[in-house]
Protein backbone atom coordinates (compact mmCIF):
# COMPACT_ATOMS: atom_id res chain seq x y z
CA UNK A 1 0.00 0.00 0.00
CA UNK A 2 0.86 3.47 -0.95
CA UNK A 3 -0.18 6.55 0.76
CA UNK A 4 -1.31 9.78 -1.36
CA UNK A 5 -1.15 13.26 -0.07
CA UNK A 6 -3.34 16.12 0.05
CA UNK A 7 -1.35 19.48 -0.89
CA UNK A 8 -2.07 20.65 3.03
CA UNK A 9 -0.63 16.84 4.06
CA UNK A 10 2.12 17.50 2.25
CA UNK A 11 2.78 21.15 3.08
CA UNK A 12 2.36 20.00 7.02
CA UNK A 13 4.99 17.62 6.90
CA UNK A 14 7.26 20.42 5.26
CA UNK A 15 6.42 22.97 8.25
CA UNK A 16 6.87 19.95 10.97
CA UNK A 17 10.48 18.92 9.41
CA UNK A 18 11.54 22.88 9.95
CA UNK A 19 9.73 24.56 12.49
CA UNK A 20 9.28 21.86 15.04
CA UNK A 21 12.58 19.41 14.08
CA UNK A 22 14.46 22.40 13.42
CA UNK A 23 15.88 21.17 9.99
CA UNK A 24 16.36 24.89 7.87
CA UNK A 25 14.41 24.97 4.24
CA UNK A 26 17.49 25.94 2.56
CA UNK A 27 18.96 22.30 3.60
CA UNK A 28 15.71 20.70 2.23
CA UNK A 29 15.44 22.36 -0.70
CA UNK A 30 19.47 21.36 -1.11
CA UNK A 31 18.58 17.96 -0.83
CA UNK A 32 15.48 18.43 -3.47
CA UNK A 33 17.79 19.87 -5.70
CA UNK A 34 20.51 16.91 -5.58
CA UNK A 35 17.74 14.38 -5.90
CA UNK A 36 16.30 16.04 -9.17
CA UNK A 37 20.27 16.62 -10.53
CA UNK A 38 21.18 12.96 -9.81
CA UNK A 39 17.77 12.16 -11.75
CA UNK A 40 19.01 14.41 -14.61
CA UNK A 41 22.80 12.92 -14.91
CA UNK A 42 22.05 9.92 -14.63
CA UNK A 43 19.36 9.82 -17.57
CA UNK A 44 20.95 12.99 -19.65
CA UNK A 45 23.39 13.51 -22.20
CA UNK A 46 26.30 15.13 -20.45
CA UNK A 47 26.04 17.71 -23.78
CA UNK A 48 22.61 18.13 -23.50
CA UNK A 49 21.47 21.91 -22.70
CA UNK A 50 19.62 23.08 -19.22
CA UNK A 51 17.21 25.63 -18.64
CA UNK A 52 15.54 25.72 -15.09
CA UNK A 53 12.17 28.15 -15.93
CA UNK A 54 12.17 29.26 -12.40
CA UNK A 55 8.93 31.26 -10.66
CA UNK A 56 9.57 33.43 -7.35
CA UNK A 57 8.79 30.96 -4.51
CA UNK A 58 10.52 28.42 -3.14
CA UNK A 59 9.90 25.96 -6.16
CA UNK A 60 11.42 28.36 -8.00
CA UNK A 61 14.58 28.31 -5.43
CA UNK A 62 14.55 24.40 -6.09
CA UNK A 63 15.30 25.11 -9.65
CA UNK A 64 18.05 27.71 -9.22
CA UNK A 65 19.69 25.34 -7.03
CA UNK A 66 19.60 22.27 -9.52
CA UNK A 67 20.82 24.85 -12.78
CA UNK A 68 23.92 25.33 -10.01
CA UNK A 69 24.42 21.81 -9.58
CA UNK A 70 24.43 21.26 -12.93
CA UNK A 71 26.79 23.76 -13.66
CA UNK A 72 29.15 22.69 -10.96
CA UNK A 73 29.50 19.22 -12.29
CA UNK A 74 30.19 20.32 -15.87
CA UNK A 75 26.63 20.50 -17.71
CA UNK A 76 25.24 23.13 -19.43
CA UNK A 77 22.90 24.69 -17.23
CA UNK A 78 21.03 28.32 -17.17
CA UNK A 79 18.29 30.13 -15.21
CA UNK A 80 15.36 32.09 -16.00
CA UNK A 81 13.16 33.81 -13.94
CA UNK A 82 9.12 35.07 -14.15
CA UNK A 83 7.88 37.47 -11.23
CA UNK A 84 9.64 40.26 -9.78
CA UNK A 85 12.16 40.21 -7.20
CA UNK A 86 10.40 41.93 -4.53
CA UNK A 87 8.11 38.55 -4.30
CA UNK A 88 10.65 36.57 -4.11
CA UNK A 89 10.90 34.09 -1.06
CA UNK A 90 13.96 34.37 1.06
CA UNK A 91 14.72 31.26 0.18
CA UNK A 92 14.59 32.12 -3.32
CA UNK A 93 16.61 35.11 -3.10
CA UNK A 94 19.35 33.34 -1.01
CA UNK A 95 19.76 30.78 -4.23
CA UNK A 96 19.65 33.46 -6.36
CA UNK A 97 22.50 34.92 -4.87
CA UNK A 98 24.47 31.56 -4.24
CA UNK A 99 23.84 31.13 -8.41
CA UNK A 100 24.83 34.45 -9.77
CA UNK A 101 28.59 33.60 -7.34
CA UNK A 102 28.88 30.43 -8.98
CA UNK A 103 28.61 32.12 -12.36
CA UNK A 104 25.52 30.31 -13.85
CA UNK A 105 24.09 31.95 -16.30
CA UNK A 106 20.60 34.12 -15.69
CA UNK A 107 18.46 34.68 -19.29
CA UNK A 108 15.56 36.59 -19.45
CA UNK A 109 12.21 34.72 -20.48
CA UNK A 110 12.86 34.75 -23.90
CA UNK A 111 15.11 31.89 -23.84
CA UNK A 112 12.14 30.06 -22.87
CA UNK A 113 11.50 30.09 -26.81
CA UNK A 114 14.44 30.52 -28.36
CA UNK A 115 15.35 27.02 -29.25
CA UNK A 116 18.80 26.65 -27.48
CA UNK A 117 17.69 24.19 -24.92
CA UNK A 118 17.42 20.71 -24.91
CA UNK A 119 15.94 19.89 -21.77
CA UNK A 120 13.74 22.62 -19.58
CA UNK A 121 13.33 22.09 -15.70
CA UNK A 122 9.56 23.25 -14.59
CA UNK A 123 10.19 25.13 -11.43
CA UNK A 124 7.62 28.34 -11.69
CA UNK A 125 4.65 27.03 -9.21
CA UNK A 126 4.68 24.69 -6.70
CA UNK A 127 2.48 22.19 -4.68
CA UNK A 128 0.95 25.48 -3.14
CA UNK A 129 -0.86 26.68 -6.23
CA UNK A 130 -5.03 27.02 -5.87
CA UNK A 131 -5.33 30.22 -8.38
CA UNK A 132 -5.82 30.55 -11.95
CA UNK A 133 -2.66 30.71 -14.17
CA UNK A 134 -3.11 33.65 -16.02
CA UNK A 135 -1.72 36.29 -18.44
CA UNK A 136 2.45 36.25 -18.66
CA UNK A 137 2.32 33.32 -16.33
CA UNK A 138 0.16 31.16 -18.45
CA UNK A 139 2.19 32.04 -21.53
CA UNK A 140 5.53 30.73 -20.40
CA UNK A 141 3.82 27.77 -19.81
CA UNK A 142 2.42 27.21 -23.08
CA UNK A 143 5.81 28.18 -24.50
CA UNK A 144 7.63 25.72 -22.19
CA UNK A 145 4.91 22.81 -23.51
CA UNK A 146 5.54 24.40 -27.27
CA UNK A 147 9.16 24.43 -26.72
CA UNK A 148 10.23 20.69 -28.34
CA UNK A 149 12.39 20.40 -24.57
CA UNK A 150 11.93 17.47 -22.68
CA UNK A 151 10.22 18.69 -19.43
CA UNK A 152 11.23 17.90 -16.06
CA UNK A 153 8.86 19.11 -13.08
CA UNK A 154 9.72 19.84 -9.81
CA UNK A 155 7.38 18.62 -7.10
CA UNK A 156 4.18 18.59 -9.35
CA UNK A 157 3.60 19.45 -12.71
CA UNK A 158 2.95 24.13 -13.07
CA UNK A 159 -0.90 24.80 -13.11
CA UNK A 160 -1.67 21.49 -11.53
CA UNK A 161 -3.36 21.53 -8.23
CA UNK A 162 -1.79 18.96 -5.91
CA UNK A 163 -4.87 18.19 -3.98
CA UNK A 164 -7.21 16.98 -7.00
CA UNK A 165 -5.26 16.69 -10.24
CA UNK A 166 -7.36 19.78 -12.06
CA UNK A 167 -5.46 22.00 -14.17
CA UNK A 168 -6.10 25.90 -12.68
CA UNK A 169 -6.39 27.15 -16.25
CA UNK A 170 -3.19 25.97 -18.48
CA UNK A 171 -0.88 23.80 -17.26
CA UNK A 172 2.61 22.79 -18.27
CA UNK A 173 3.05 18.69 -19.57
CA UNK A 174 5.60 16.74 -18.33
CA UNK A 175 7.78 13.99 -19.50
CA UNK A 176 8.84 13.35 -15.87
CA UNK A 177 8.29 14.70 -12.48
CA UNK A 178 10.41 14.53 -9.63
CA UNK A 179 8.59 14.93 -6.63
CA UNK A 180 9.52 15.92 -2.99
CA UNK A 181 9.50 13.23 -0.11
CA UNK A 182 5.91 11.87 -0.50
CA UNK A 183 3.65 11.48 -3.52
CA UNK A 184 1.04 13.72 -4.34
CA UNK A 185 -2.36 13.66 -4.72
CA UNK A 186 -2.53 15.62 -8.43
CA UNK A 187 0.14 13.41 -9.29
CA UNK A 188 -2.09 10.35 -9.43
CA UNK A 189 -5.31 11.77 -10.02
CA UNK A 190 -6.98 12.88 -13.69
CA UNK A 191 -6.04 14.75 -15.45
CA UNK A 192 -2.94 15.93 -13.22
CA UNK A 193 -1.30 12.06 -13.69
CA UNK A 194 -1.62 12.73 -17.71
CA UNK A 195 0.59 15.90 -17.57
CA UNK A 196 2.74 14.43 -14.78
CA UNK A 197 4.29 11.69 -17.29
CA UNK A 198 6.58 9.74 -15.27
CA UNK A 199 6.52 10.11 -11.45
CA UNK A 200 9.71 9.63 -9.15
CA UNK A 201 9.44 10.03 -5.28
CA UNK A 202 12.87 11.41 -4.35
CA UNK A 203 13.90 11.55 -0.76
CA UNK A 204 15.20 14.94 0.40
CA UNK A 205 15.18 14.31 3.76
CA UNK A 206 12.24 14.58 5.72
CA UNK A 207 12.42 12.86 9.21
CA UNK A 208 10.28 9.75 9.84
CA UNK A 209 9.02 11.75 12.86
CA UNK A 210 7.74 14.38 10.54
CA UNK A 211 6.22 11.81 8.04
CA UNK A 212 4.45 10.54 10.65
CA UNK A 213 2.73 13.44 11.97
CA UNK A 214 0.61 13.63 9.10
CA UNK A 215 -1.83 10.17 8.73
CA UNK A 216 -3.00 10.49 5.12
CA UNK A 217 -6.59 9.76 3.96
CA UNK A 218 -5.48 8.39 0.75
CA UNK A 219 -3.49 5.27 -0.62
CA UNK A 220 -3.45 2.76 -3.24
CA UNK A 221 -2.52 -0.93 -4.07
CA UNK A 222 0.15 -2.18 -5.78
CA UNK A 223 0.50 -5.75 -6.90
CA UNK A 224 3.04 -7.18 -4.13
CA UNK A 225 0.17 -5.84 -2.03
CA UNK A 226 -2.25 -8.30 -3.83
CA UNK A 227 -1.61 -11.88 -1.84
CA UNK A 228 -2.60 -10.39 1.39
CA UNK A 229 -5.73 -9.00 0.35
CA UNK A 230 -7.92 -11.70 -0.69
CA UNK A 231 -9.98 -14.00 1.55
CA UNK A 232 -8.31 -17.31 2.73
CA UNK A 233 -9.26 -20.29 0.70
CA UNK A 234 -9.37 -23.44 3.41
CA UNK A 235 -8.28 -26.45 1.73
CA UNK A 236 -11.23 -28.49 4.16
CA UNK A 237 -14.16 -27.08 2.01
CA UNK A 238 -17.74 -27.24 -0.38
CA UNK A 239 -19.56 -25.13 -2.31
CA UNK A 240 -21.36 -23.48 1.47
CA UNK A 241 -18.21 -22.98 2.49
CA UNK A 242 -17.57 -19.25 0.03
CA UNK A 243 -20.93 -17.77 -0.14
CA UNK A 244 -24.01 -17.88 -1.76
CA UNK A 245 -24.84 -14.68 -4.41
CA UNK A 246 -28.10 -13.57 -5.03
CA UNK A 247 -28.09 -11.29 -8.22
CA UNK A 248 -30.96 -9.62 -8.85
CA UNK A 249 -30.49 -8.50 -12.71
CA UNK A 250 -31.56 -8.02 -15.92
CA UNK A 251 -34.48 -7.13 -17.52
CA UNK A 252 -35.81 -8.52 -20.74
CA UNK A 253 -33.41 -6.62 -23.11
CA UNK A 254 -30.28 -6.85 -20.58
CA UNK A 255 -29.84 -10.48 -19.83
CA UNK A 256 -26.17 -10.26 -20.25
CA UNK A 257 -26.01 -7.86 -17.67
CA UNK A 258 -26.93 -10.31 -15.20
CA UNK A 259 -25.43 -13.12 -16.99
CA UNK A 260 -21.84 -11.11 -16.68
CA UNK A 261 -22.48 -10.29 -13.01
CA UNK A 262 -22.84 -13.69 -12.14
CA UNK A 263 -19.62 -15.17 -13.60
CA UNK A 264 -18.12 -12.81 -12.23
CA UNK A 265 -19.38 -13.23 -9.11
CA UNK A 266 -18.12 -17.23 -9.29
CA UNK A 267 -14.86 -16.16 -11.01
CA UNK A 268 -14.14 -14.40 -7.86
CA UNK A 269 -14.44 -17.43 -5.85
CA UNK A 270 -18.12 -17.80 -4.78
CA UNK A 271 -19.83 -20.87 -4.29
CA UNK A 272 -22.83 -20.55 -5.25
CA UNK A 273 -24.97 -18.07 -7.55
CA UNK A 274 -28.81 -17.28 -7.90
CA UNK A 275 -29.67 -15.21 -10.40
CA UNK A 276 -33.10 -13.61 -10.05
CA UNK A 277 -34.39 -11.93 -13.49
CA UNK A 278 -37.40 -11.70 -15.25
CA UNK A 279 -38.95 -15.20 -16.63
CA UNK A 280 -38.03 -14.58 -20.78
CA UNK A 281 -33.84 -14.66 -19.29
CA UNK A 282 -34.21 -18.04 -18.34
CA UNK A 283 -33.32 -20.15 -21.09
CA UNK A 284 -30.76 -17.65 -21.87
CA UNK A 285 -29.04 -17.54 -18.80
CA UNK A 286 -29.08 -21.40 -18.05
CA UNK A 287 -27.57 -21.72 -21.46
CA UNK A 288 -24.85 -19.60 -21.38
CA UNK A 289 -23.99 -20.28 -17.85
CA UNK A 290 -25.29 -23.41 -16.32
CA UNK A 291 -23.42 -22.97 -13.15
CA UNK A 292 -26.27 -20.52 -11.97
CA UNK A 293 -29.58 -21.17 -9.95
CA UNK A 294 -31.65 -19.19 -11.68
CA UNK A 295 -35.19 -17.59 -10.09
CA UNK A 296 -37.75 -15.03 -11.33
CA UNK A 297 -38.50 -11.63 -10.15
CA UNK A 298 -41.23 -12.85 -7.96
CA UNK A 299 -39.51 -15.13 -6.08
CA UNK A 300 -37.08 -12.29 -4.89
CA UNK A 301 -37.70 -12.67 -1.22
CA UNK A 302 -36.73 -16.54 -0.94
CA UNK A 303 -33.69 -15.26 -2.84
CA UNK A 304 -32.85 -12.56 -0.38
CA UNK A 305 -33.07 -14.97 2.58
CA UNK A 306 -31.10 -17.46 1.15
CA UNK A 307 -28.18 -15.39 -0.34
CA UNK A 308 -25.26 -14.39 2.10
CA UNK A 309 -24.42 -11.36 -0.41
CA UNK A 310 -26.24 -9.64 -2.70
CA UNK A 311 -26.09 -7.89 -5.98
CA UNK A 312 -28.78 -6.04 -7.30
CA UNK A 313 -29.01 -3.46 -10.42
CA UNK A 314 -27.08 -4.64 -13.33
CA UNK A 315 -29.75 -4.25 -16.07
CA UNK A 316 -32.60 -4.08 -13.63
CA UNK A 317 -34.91 -1.83 -15.66
CA UNK A 318 -36.50 1.46 -14.61
CA UNK A 319 -39.74 0.31 -14.39
CA UNK A 320 -42.43 0.41 -11.36
CA UNK A 321 -41.60 -3.81 -10.65
CA UNK A 322 -37.69 -3.00 -10.46
CA UNK A 323 -38.43 -0.02 -8.75
CA UNK A 324 -39.85 -2.14 -5.83
CA UNK A 325 -37.35 -5.14 -5.57
CA UNK A 326 -34.86 -2.35 -5.02
CA UNK A 327 -36.99 -1.52 -2.48
CA UNK A 328 -37.26 -4.65 -0.97
CA UNK A 329 -33.69 -5.30 -0.54
CA UNK A 330 -32.94 -2.09 0.62
CA UNK A 331 -35.56 -2.97 3.82
CA UNK A 332 -35.11 -6.28 4.16
CA UNK A 333 -31.47 -7.33 3.64
CA UNK A 334 -29.16 -7.96 6.01
CA UNK A 335 -26.20 -9.46 4.76
CA UNK A 336 -23.92 -6.85 2.47
CA UNK A 337 -25.25 -5.74 -0.80
CA UNK A 338 -23.81 -4.50 -3.51
CA UNK A 339 -25.99 -1.84 -5.63
CA UNK A 340 -25.05 -1.14 -8.96
CA UNK A 341 -26.68 0.65 -12.27
CA UNK A 342 -29.92 1.21 -12.76
CA UNK A 343 -30.35 0.02 -9.37
CA UNK A 344 -28.47 3.46 -8.36
CA UNK A 345 -31.14 5.48 -10.07
CA UNK A 346 -33.95 3.51 -8.32
CA UNK A 347 -32.10 4.04 -4.96
CA UNK A 348 -32.70 7.66 -4.44
CA UNK A 349 -36.37 6.27 -4.97
CA UNK A 350 -36.50 4.58 -2.42
CA UNK A 351 -34.49 5.97 0.67
CA UNK A 352 -32.21 8.44 1.25
CA UNK A 353 -30.10 7.12 3.24
CA UNK A 354 -28.99 3.25 3.43
CA UNK A 355 -27.54 0.43 6.20
CA UNK A 356 -24.01 0.23 6.55
CA UNK A 357 -23.74 -3.28 4.82
CA UNK A 358 -24.43 -1.47 1.52
CA UNK A 359 -21.88 -0.44 -1.24
CA UNK A 360 -22.97 1.78 -3.99
CA UNK A 361 -20.92 1.72 -7.37
CA UNK A 362 -21.54 4.78 -9.54
CA UNK A 363 -19.95 5.95 -12.55
CA UNK A 364 -19.88 9.84 -12.28
CA UNK A 365 -23.42 10.27 -14.45
CA UNK A 366 -25.17 8.16 -11.91
CA UNK A 367 -23.50 9.62 -8.77
CA UNK A 368 -24.54 13.07 -10.42
CA UNK A 369 -27.91 11.83 -10.06
CA UNK A 370 -27.68 9.99 -6.96
CA UNK A 371 -26.02 13.70 -5.37
CA UNK A 372 -28.04 16.16 -7.22
CA UNK A 373 -23.94 17.73 -7.96
CA UNK A 374 -23.32 17.86 -11.86
CA UNK A 375 -20.71 15.74 -13.50
CA UNK A 376 -17.78 18.43 -13.55
CA UNK A 377 -18.22 18.96 -10.31
CA UNK A 378 -18.08 16.05 -9.52
CA UNK A 379 -14.70 15.29 -11.38
CA UNK A 380 -13.48 18.24 -9.73
CA UNK A 381 -12.57 16.31 -6.56
CA UNK A 382 -12.99 12.87 -7.03
CA UNK A 383 -12.10 11.76 -3.59
CA UNK A 384 -13.60 14.59 -1.92
CA UNK A 385 -17.09 13.96 -3.15
CA UNK A 386 -16.84 10.42 -2.79
CA UNK A 387 -15.83 10.46 0.78
CA UNK A 388 -18.56 13.21 1.67
CA UNK A 389 -21.33 10.93 -0.37
CA UNK A 390 -20.52 7.97 1.42
CA UNK A 391 -20.75 9.72 4.82
CA UNK A 392 -24.13 11.73 3.58
CA UNK A 393 -25.46 7.72 2.24
CA UNK A 394 -24.21 5.92 5.80
CA UNK A 395 -22.35 3.20 3.26
CA UNK A 396 -19.47 2.45 0.72
CA UNK A 397 -19.42 4.04 -2.65
CA UNK A 398 -17.00 3.18 -5.39
CA UNK A 399 -17.18 5.95 -7.77
CA UNK A 400 -15.97 5.02 -11.11
CA UNK A 401 -14.24 7.24 -13.62
CA UNK A 402 -10.28 6.79 -14.71
CA UNK A 403 -9.03 7.23 -10.87
CA UNK A 404 -12.33 5.13 -9.58
CA UNK A 405 -12.24 6.03 -5.92
CA UNK A 406 -13.59 4.01 -2.92
CA UNK A 407 -14.61 5.61 0.22
CA UNK A 408 -16.57 4.68 3.89
CA UNK A 409 -16.77 7.80 4.46
CA UNK A 410 -13.70 8.66 5.86
CA UNK A 411 -10.48 7.11 3.97
CA UNK A 412 -10.26 7.24 -0.08
CA UNK A 413 -8.86 4.40 -1.68
CA UNK A 414 -7.72 5.33 -5.07
CA UNK A 415 -7.31 2.89 -7.67
CA UNK A 416 -4.40 2.81 -10.28
CA UNK A 417 -5.07 -0.39 -11.98
CA UNK A 418 -6.96 -0.42 -15.17
CA UNK A 419 -6.77 1.05 -18.66
CA UNK A 420 -9.25 2.55 -21.26
CA UNK A 421 -10.34 -0.72 -22.99
CA UNK A 422 -12.15 -0.80 -20.09
CA UNK A 423 -14.32 1.82 -20.70
CA UNK A 424 -16.97 -0.88 -22.70
CA UNK A 425 -20.65 -2.01 -21.67
CA UNK A 426 -20.75 -4.61 -18.98
CA UNK A 427 -17.42 -3.59 -17.30
CA UNK A 428 -19.53 -2.26 -14.08
CA UNK A 429 -21.47 -5.02 -14.53
CA UNK A 430 -18.20 -7.52 -14.07
CA UNK A 431 -17.02 -5.03 -10.79
CA UNK A 432 -20.69 -5.33 -9.36
CA UNK A 433 -20.00 -9.51 -9.33
CA UNK A 434 -16.29 -9.68 -8.24
CA UNK A 435 -17.87 -7.31 -4.93
CA UNK A 436 -20.30 -9.70 -4.52
CA UNK A 437 -18.32 -12.98 -4.86
CA UNK A 438 -15.92 -11.48 -2.02
CA UNK A 439 -18.65 -9.88 -0.25
CA UNK A 440 -19.99 -13.93 0.37
CA UNK A 441 -16.79 -15.30 1.42
CA UNK A 442 -16.81 -12.94 4.46
CA UNK A 443 -14.71 -9.94 3.54
CA UNK A 444 -16.05 -6.73 4.94
CA UNK A 445 -17.89 -4.40 2.81
CA UNK A 446 -14.95 -1.17 2.41
CA UNK A 447 -11.88 -4.15 1.89
CA UNK A 448 -14.29 -5.96 -0.87
CA UNK A 449 -15.13 -2.77 -2.84
CA UNK A 450 -11.30 -1.97 -2.35
CA UNK A 451 -9.77 -5.33 -3.51
CA UNK A 452 -13.20 -5.53 -6.47
CA UNK A 453 -11.91 -2.17 -7.79
CA UNK A 454 -7.86 -2.80 -8.28
CA UNK A 455 -8.86 -6.60 -9.38
CA UNK A 456 -11.04 -5.73 -11.72
CA UNK A 457 -8.79 -3.36 -13.16
CA UNK A 458 -5.66 -5.63 -13.01
CA UNK A 459 -7.75 -8.27 -14.75
CA UNK A 460 -8.10 -5.48 -17.88
CA UNK A 461 -4.23 -4.63 -17.68
CA UNK A 462 -3.68 -8.92 -17.62
CA UNK A 463 -5.85 -9.25 -21.18
CA UNK A 464 -4.99 -5.74 -22.52
CA UNK A 465 -1.63 -7.10 -24.26
CA UNK A 466 -3.92 -9.84 -25.66
CA UNK A 467 -6.96 -8.45 -27.20
CA UNK A 468 -5.46 -5.27 -27.25
CA UNK A 469 -7.38 -2.07 -25.64
CA UNK A 470 -9.80 -1.27 -28.87
CA UNK A 471 -11.18 -4.97 -28.67
CA UNK A 472 -11.06 -5.62 -25.15
CA UNK A 473 -14.70 -6.92 -23.63
CA UNK A 474 -16.06 -7.02 -20.32
CA UNK A 475 -16.21 -10.76 -20.67
CA UNK A 476 -12.58 -10.64 -21.29
CA UNK A 477 -12.14 -8.64 -17.85
CA UNK A 478 -13.72 -12.42 -16.12
CA UNK A 479 -10.73 -13.80 -18.32
CA UNK A 480 -8.35 -11.82 -16.79
CA UNK A 481 -9.40 -12.04 -12.89
CA UNK A 482 -7.99 -15.92 -12.88
CA UNK A 483 -4.79 -14.61 -15.44
CA UNK A 484 -4.19 -12.18 -12.41
CA UNK A 485 -4.55 -14.86 -9.74
CA UNK A 486 -2.25 -17.20 -11.50
CA UNK A 487 0.57 -14.52 -10.73
CA UNK A 488 0.13 -14.51 -6.94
Amino acid sequence: MRYIYSEKEAKAIDTHAIHTVGIPSLVLMERAAMTVAAVLIEREKKDCRFLAVCGAGNNGGDGVAVARILCQQGYRAAVTVIGQPEHMTEEMKKQMEIAVGCQVPVLPLTAVTDGEFDVMLDAVFGIGLSREVRDAYAAVLENMNESGAKIYALDIPSGIHAGTGQILGTAVRADCTVTFGVNKAGLVLYPGAAYAGEVIVGDIGFPSVSVQSVQPQMYYFEPEDLPGLFPARRPRSHKGTFGKVLVAAGCETMAGAACLAARAAYAAGAGLVRVVSTANNRNVLLGTLPEILFSERGELREGVAWADAIVIGPGLGLGEEAEEMVRYVVENATVPTVIDGDGIRLCRNVADRLPDHFILTPHVKEMSGLTGIPVGDLQADIPGTTREAAERWNCVIAQKDARTVVSDGKECYINVSGNNGMATGGSGDVLAGITGGLLAQGMGTFEAAKLAVYWHGLSGDWMAPQKGTYGLMASDLIAGMSGVVSEL
